[in-house]
């Protein structure tokens, strides 16, 4: 079990340093213990910030120290590259080499809501700032979760966790192209099971498609997922 207590001083201290004011500890909520390599994640919010606060910091020294760094460095670097898209967070703060803040998003994740609930137009503005992330040449990989896709209480489409990212600026076209039509089809998913309007004729030809790709698909499970979760499993069967 995490020290919590601890980890909320901590980061107390560390919000203190960084915006030079009192920081009181009570407006800092737990909202994920996380554990092994998964980070707690905090809430903070007063009148003046409200941050979603990243934390490996409790997790055992050597993970922290290697898992846990690099997670918080990728996701810090791919949410400042794409910090002028309307579906990415803003304001990335870089506490330690183990914690990362960005600004609270206001609203709730896709799988939240009943099917066939959503309007079509959240999911065209959601495919238009995916291909915006795409043109930076960064891909998701893990749109295909209903947790990592969410409805801000001003109705637009935001993208989350961005730990499982990849870079494809110096890969070839043709393997760019694939990994770009994960994150399309992972909308694609969303939409046939969230949308109040079926799919036009020619996305779910797109989406049929690239699934028989997918059968043979290399990253499938992705890579730095798939190490978290062995990791995991070695750590459960000590």
């Amino acid at each position: 079990m995490k020290n919590i207590e601890k980890i909320k001083q901590n980061i107390q201290k560390m919000l203190s340093e960084k915006f030079h004011k009192n920081i009181d500890i009570n407006n800092l909520s737990l909202m994920n213990e996380g554990e092994y390599l998964n980070a707690s994640v905090f809430r903070y919010c007063d009148d003046e910030y409200d941050f979603t606060i990243k934390d490996f910091s409790a997790s055992p020294w050597f993970l922290k120290n290697t898992i846990g760094k690099l997670f918080v460095k990728r996701e810090g670097s791919a949410l400042e590259t794409l910090g002028d898209n309307p579906s990415i967070t803003k304001n990335v703060v870089l506490l330690s080499k183990h914690t990362l803040a960005f600004n609270f998003i206001k609203g709730d994740a896709l799988k939240k809501f009943p099917d066939n609930s959503i309007p079509k137009e959240y999911f065209l503005e959601l495919e238009k700032n995916i291909k915006k992330m795409h043109d930076k040449d960064i891909v998701h990989l893990d749109l295909r979760n209903l947790g990592n896709i969410i409805m801000g209480e001003d109705g637009l489409p935001y993208i989350i966790d961005f730990q499982s990212y990849i870079s494809v600026k110096h890969l070839p076209e043709k393997l760019k192209n694939i990994l770009k039509g994960a994150d399309i089809t992972g909308v694609y998913k969303c939409w046939k099971r969230k949308c109040s309007e079926p799919l036009d004729q020619e996305r779910e030809k797109y989406f049929e498609d690239f699934n028989k790709i997918r059968k043979v698909w290399i990253f499938r499970g992705y890579p730095l997922k798939r190490l978290k979760e062995s990791i995991k499993k070695s750590f459960k069967k000590k």
